[in-house]
């Protein structure tokens, strides 16, 4: 049994969960409500009605058409009764049972639920030139050996706190299995808890034996600069 490394077969994807708050906040605050200095409050607006679309263009239709499953009312926290804001069901219920604030101050969300975590997927669309993420899983796995292709494919990890979007699971497979050969299988793994899993996986690193030849003491650092990172790791990573 043995582990392949390859320095190339990384993609760094520089937009994530804060580029998404912010674009929220700005078409809020547009349309809406000014929440420019609320990024608390959007980010849990982002993280209750936020949802990743398998199907975009059925989506704009059904946005369109003002339907229920995808129009909704956002109900902002007064932080008197009420300190965190809650999703109103149709019919005027509340998403629990919670006191109902003495003035409602209501925001209507319709496209922005899906159109603000798109940009993971397709970042031209904010003008950000740069692969989305299912592309850049396909270029790291094609910067790796031949031989390992099939198996990366099969083994996708998702981890992170955009990772709990709805549909992302699925919307991530959708896309890497309409660009990858047709004789690989594509398996896609999110763990239960995925905010945690990469500190996680850097806890059972830690415990590695060989951890110790991985580490950059202050006094390399400052010498080679972040070129001795990189030239411990592929050196050192090896599972035998």
């Amino acid at each position: 049994h043995f582990t392949m490394t390859s320095p190339l077969a990384l993609y760094q994807n520089l937009h994530a969960g804060k580029h998404l708050c912010n674009l929220l906040k700005e078409l809020v605050s547009y349309r809406q409500l000014n929440l420019l200095e609320e990024t608390y409050a959007c980010n849990l607006i982002k993280e209750d009605v936020c949802f990743v679309s398998t199907s975009f263009r059925e989506e704009m239709a059904l946005a369109r058409k003002k339907d229920p499953s995808v129009l909704c009312e956002y109900v902002m926290p007064d932080f008197v009764t009420t300190h965190r804001g809650y999703v109103k069901l149709p019919g005027g219920t509340e998403e629990t049972d919670r006191p109902t604030p003495t003035k409602e101050q209501i925001i209507r969300l319709s496209v922005e639920r899906f159109t603000v975590p798109e940009i993971l997927f397709r970042p031209s669309d904010v003008g950000i030139q740069e692969m989305g993420l299912s592309e850049g899983i396909r270029d790291a796995v094609e910067a790796c050996p031949p031989a390992m292709h099939p198996h990366l494919y099969n083994n996708i990890l998702i981890i992170g706190g955009s990772c709990k979007f709805q549909n992302f699971k699925e919307r991530v497979y959708q896309d890497v299995r309409s660009i990858a050969p047709d004789e690989f299988p594509v398996t896609v793994h999110r763990p239960v808890d995925p905010v945690l899993e990469a500190w996680r996986g850097g806890q059972l690193l830690a415990g590695w034996p060989h951890f110790t030849d991985l580490r950059v003491t202050k006094q390399e650092y400052e010498e080679y600069g972040s070129s001795i990172c990189e030239e411990k790791l592929t050196d050192s990573i090896h599972i035998t």
